[in-house]
């Protein structure tokens, strides 16, 4: 698709890419109906007005049949835009939709602005308005949480604090990027969402340290510098694999991915450094403030491990294999639906009704055909001597041309072949761009090369670009072979929204293999490292990655399969997003090691103190589980908040992170790794070197 891209705007300009259909319909006006014709006329002289547009035409201005609509009161405009690149063109959409508001439409009469370009465009904006929605529930529910853990309304302040200012530098970082590389507006959504996430449980991870510290009798500044110094590894550590996994979207050839992977990059290191810097500080000032309305005194009790957690961690380690074999058989039911995962992309008709693509989108499957969104783009290249004139070579494009029109699945087939097969009725020394009939010049320049070696060809097919009978079909014509075009040496490039969907997705699902390898690798050695251990880091990495597993085999049970559906409100697409699915294993790992980080540490350190595993597993849980239960809960909330907006790939990120968090900070934390940290004993801590 990129190589058809690549030699469309060569030969044609950037725009040819990029074209708006304008589906304008009636009420009650008849399209041969001179008022209807009348108001045709002005949108074209409207829109032909704007500088960045090329050309309009229509049926009054092109013998075009196929811009009629079949009802008798329809039509289509097709807007060229004068652009150099896909992003000029999406801003033009606005602008194109003012055009249309000006010229006065009679009564009745509607016109929209649809098409891929339009769509993408339409779908950025609502990804933007479901942003600003979820932040909207999301503070909120995370301020109460935390007034509920505190009791304290300054102390349920200063995680919001941080995560607010980490969420902004990230914003900002972005915004700089955006004049390099292609910022998309769900890398906002991303920077948000994980700002949100990791601000607040890194503030949550140093404010339970401080609150232990003061419990001693510490004054603020040295619980501050106490709670720095006693946290800090932990969330350095955590921070470098969330990191790490972003840093992985780098070995995916989509470069709009890798300015998501900056942002998240960037967002989380502002985190980190507001734990490390903002935080400590603030807590110093706060001092006693911190915890009014209520009188903190120093008492041993406040520092003893949670009663309610150590007891927990006797129940699970009395009787470790139950627990172990309980937990298996709920995370076998979420990760066998895995292999019944299909693929699936967004279109018009997934955007809310209101939007003017879908409304558009859906004039064109009632009057004209869906396939008018975005049609499958023939790219016909001849190399060698002869160009697309030579008599030779047009015999040998015959039975391609042929093939196409006597296939249903193409549905209209516009373009090279009609406009050829008149051309090569003229004398041999008439089929050139030059000296060409006039009437037949300016048509043939639209879809055949002034060389002569390019022409295009566009499948307007009975189903939108999407749909999985398209990408079928597209995928036959990519396998199938044409002996004469090719010893013709003519080659085929297959483009379009299609085309690009298809690649997109086969470089996704390509790349996860190697970037799920590298981030499990990279956090196994950077705990093995930490925690001076090779079967601790090793069964985190293998949890953490049946965690993410299983919140894929929920999205496939909601999404694909429609179970729950209904009582969220949701119309299952039938599929996950290929995006989604890569995004959600780079930035769910590493967010799931949040609390593994935090609960091995405090392991550790018991460890150290006194040398008894089992002591070490129920002390470390005891003093980390409440903590990790509430960073949980306000995770959950936040993700909750997206997984409830209105467009599906927002819906299926927000409900995948939410249920993998969940289901990582109870099944996977407090059951399975003090089960198996039971079973394994001294096991767990075996280095082949020195301990340090």
């Amino acid at each position: 698709s990129d190589q058809a891209t690549r030699i469309i705007r060569e030969k044609f300009g950037a725009g040819t890419l990029y074209q708006f259909p304008l589906v304008v319909h009636s009420d009650s006006l008849g399209s041969a109906d001179p008022e209807f014709g009348a108001a045709i006329e002005r949108l074209t002289a409207s829109l032909s007005g704007l500088p960045s547009v090329s050309r309009v035409e229509s049926a009054w201005n092109a013998p075009r049949a196929e811009l009629m609509g079949d009802d008798g009161k329809s039509a289509l405009l097709l807007v060229t835009p004068r652009v150099e690149s896909f992003y000029e063109a999406e801003l033009l959409t606005a602008a194109l939709r003012a055009a249309v508001q000006a010229s006065a439409l009679p009564a009745g009469m509607h016109a929209e602005v649809t098409g891929a370009t339009a769509m993408l465009h339409d779908l950025d904006e609502r990804s933007s308005t479901d942003l600003l929605a979820a932040e909207r529930i999301a503070l909120p529910m995370i301020a109460l949480i935390l007034l509920f853990v505190f009791g304290a309304p300054l102390a349920a302040a200063l995680p919001i604090v941080l995560a607010l200012a980490s969420t902004s530098i990230g914003l900002a970082g972005l915004f700089l990027l955006s004049s390099r590389l292609a910022v998309s507006a769900f890398a906002q959504n991303v920077v948000s969402m994980i700002g949100l996430g990791v601000g607040v449980d890194y503030a949550l991870f140093v404010l339970s340290r401080y609150r232990e510290a003061r419990a001693r009798g510490l004054d603020a500044t040295a619980a501050a510098l106490e709670a720095r110094h006693a946290a800090g590894h932990s969330v350095l550590l955590s921070g470098v694999t969330v990191a790490v996994g972003f840093l992985a979207l780098f070995l995916v050839r989509a470069p709009f991915l890798h300015a998501i992977a900056l942002g998240g990059v960037l967002v989380v290191a502002a985190a980190v450094a507001a734990a490390m810097t903002l935080l400590p500080a603030l807590l110093t000032l706060s001092g006693r403030a911190l915890d009014w309305p209520r009188r903190a005194a120093p008492s041993p009790s406040a520092e003893a491990p949670s009663s309610f957690w150590l007891h927990w961690a006797g129940v699970v380690m009395r009787r470790p294999w139950a627990y172990i074999a309980g937990s298996l058989i709920v995370l076998t039911v979420f990760l066998l639906p895995l292999p019944r995962m299909r693929g699936w992309n967004i279109g018009a008709g997934d955007l809310p009704v209101t939007t003017e693509a879908r409304r558009g989108y859906d004039t064109l499957r009632e009057r004209f055909s869906p396939g008018w969104m975005g049609p499958i783009v023939l790219v016909v290249e001849a190399r060698g001597p002869f160009t697309l004139w030579s008599d030779s070579t047009y015999r040998a494009l015959l039975p391609v041309l042929s093939d196409l029109q006597g296939d249903s699945r193409s549905g209209r087939v516009l373009g090279l072949h009609r406009l050829l097969s008149l051309a090569m009725l003229l004398p041999a020394e008439q089929r050139n761009a030059t000296r060409a009939p006039e009437e037949l010049r300016d048509a043939l320049a639209r879809v055949l090369s002034s060389d002569g070696r390019v022409g295009v060809v566009a499948l307007v097919t009975p189903g939108a670009p999407e749909s999985p009978a398209t990408m079928r079909y597209l995928a036959e014509l990519r396998a199938r072979r044409w002996p004469a075009a090719e010893r013709a040496g003519l080659v085929l490039h297959w483009g379009g929204s299609s085309a690009i969907m298809q690649d997109f997705d086969r470089e996704m699902f390509s790349s996860a293999r190697r970037v799920i390898l590298t981030v499990v690798l990279s956090t196994f050695l950077l705990l093995m490292l930490m925690l001076r251990s090779v079967f601790i880091p090793l069964k985190a990495t293998l949890l953490n990655t049946v965690s993410v597993l299983a919140a894929y085999g929920f999205l496939v049970l909601v999404f694909q399969d429609g179970f729950g559906a209904r009582a969220i409100g949701l119309t299952p697409p039938g599929g996950l997003n290929s995006f989604i699915v890569l995004m959600l294993f780079t930035i769910l790992f590493g967010l799931s090691m949040d609390y593994e980080v935090f609960l091995l540490s405090r392991v550790r350190e018991e460890y150290a103190r006194t040398g008894d595993n089992d002591q070490a597993v129920a002390a470390g849980l005891a003093r980390t589980g409440g903590i990790i239960t509430s960073a949980a809960l306000v995770m959950v909330s936040i993700f909750t908040a997206f997984g409830f907006t209105q467009l599906v790939p927002t819906r299926e990120f927000g409900l995948g992170l939410a249920f993998a968090v969940a289901l990582d900070a109870t099944l996977i934390r407090i059951v399975l790794v003090p089960a198996l940290m039971k079973v394994s004993g001294r096991l767990n801590w075996w280095w082949p070197g020195p301990k340090l």
